[in-house]
């Protein structure tokens, strides 16, 4: 997925910036000589650890920490079954996948200053569940008609946001050099689009719910005044809608969002090989002998890693080896081993080319040359 340009107003920019002291300088627990800190607002400044809800009418945002307790996803592909006279099973038409979110989070206070901020918050975001009114002109009396939907963009980091426009991460490197060794930019470049509200996926809450944990005693409440008191832990559960803006489903072997909804990708070896012939045993096959010939270096640099030259090229434990074989004096288990570590030396010495020794099923010793010959030419690729 490629990284996005942020969006968003200086508004945004400012409401998500998380201060401790913001209403109220912090005293309790104060210490003249070490200042409070509460490291989770560096966290979220800092790492854009948090959720986001922008109300779409009124273009405003709210953000809270990303202290989730809960989330998950709900697919349902919907079917239509249609019973047939004489017919064993139902005649199946798809209807649609429908997406449901579940989110629940809690939003804690370090500080008197953020128990209120957390309560104020959290009233801006229910009054976001309501629609917009316009005045209906010339009624009698004065009337009022719904003009808007309280339409919302929730975003949770990576796991939830617009998908729309969105390229996968990594597939561009990998269609312009189609390599395994840049497999790791699939890792390196993967991140959420931005951190901005305006990313959010675009839907509605369906449910909403709200625990002030006051008989928790072990979360409790700041007595603020006389008849008045700030939760130390709010706990927001929501259910949530989403409305996808762009389309949803296969175009022959395409996704047609290939983002979505994550914005991570696998890396396509298909992409590498361009060759959809080849059959699983052949890969299968393949992918064996690449094991064993992994198996036969990491053996050969620890038989000749002590002997002089490269990897013991050379020296005089990879030429007695040899030696060996050639005389036929290793026989049976000796032999294999033998075999083994001498065709994962030359892998070694020729960068990793292809071994196809005897040891890996292409033949019998002896009978068509030397076996340091063949293994050297086997090991170049020859």
């Amino acid at each position: 997925m490629a990284n996005d340009k942020e969006i968003g107003s200086a508004t945004d920019f400012y409401n998500q910036i998380f201060d401790t002291h913001k209403y109220k300088a912090n005293e309790v627990g104060k210490r003249d000589d070490v200042p409070y800190a509460d490291g989770s607002d560096a966290y979220a400044n800092e790492k854009k650890m948090y959720i986001s809800f922008l109300h779409v009418p009124s273009n405003k945002s709210i953000f809270f920490k990303a202290f989730i307790t809960a989330y998950n996803e709900t697919y349902t592909p919907s079917w239509q079954s249609e019973e047939v006279f004489g017919r064993a099973d139902p005649i199946h038409s798809f209807k649609q996948t429908t997406r449901a979110i579940n989110l629940t989070f809690v939003v804690p206070a370090a500080s008197e200053s953020e128990a209120y901020e957390n309560l104020a918050k959290t009233q801006n975001l229910i009054q976001f569940l309501y629609p917009n009114y316009s005045d209906i002109k010339n009624s009698e009396p004065a009337a009022q008609t719904i003009s808007q939907g309280p339409l919302l963009r929730l975003k949770v980091m990576n796991l939830l946001q617009n998908m729309a426009g969105a390229k996968p991460m990594g597939s561009q490197a990998a269609t312009q050099a189609l390599e395994l060794k840049n497999k790791d930019s699939y890792y390196t470049e993967y991140k959420s689009r931005g951190s901005s509200p305006q990313h959010g996926l675009l839907g509605f809450i369906s449910s909403f719910t709200v625990n002030h944990n006051i008989e928790n005693r072990e979360s409790g409440v700041f007595e603020k005044a006389q008849n008045t008191i700030l939760p130390k832990t709010i706990e927001i559960v929501v259910s949530y809608t989403p409305i996808h803006e762009h389309v949803l489903g296969w175009n022959g072997e395409k996704f047609a969002n290939e983002a979505f909804p994550y914005g991570a990708t696998l890396y396509d070896v298909g992409l590498l090989r361009g060759d959809k012939s080849t059959k699983w045993d052949q890969a299968a096959e393949v992918k064996r002998k690449g094991d064993l010939i992994e198996q036969a270096k990491l053996a050969a640099e620890a038989r000749y890693a002590r002997a002089s030259g490269l990897f013991g090229f050379g020296g005089t434990s990879f030429a007695k080896d040899l030696e060996r074989l050639e005389s036929g004096e290793a026989t049976g288990a000796e032999r294999d081993y033998l075999l083994k570590v001498t065709a994962g030396g030359y892998a070694l010495g020729t960068e990793g080319g292809y071994v196809g020794s005897s040891y890996y099923g292409a033949g019998a010793d002896g009978a068509d040359g030397s076996t340091s010959e063949r293994l050297r030419s086997e090991s170049e690729g020859d």
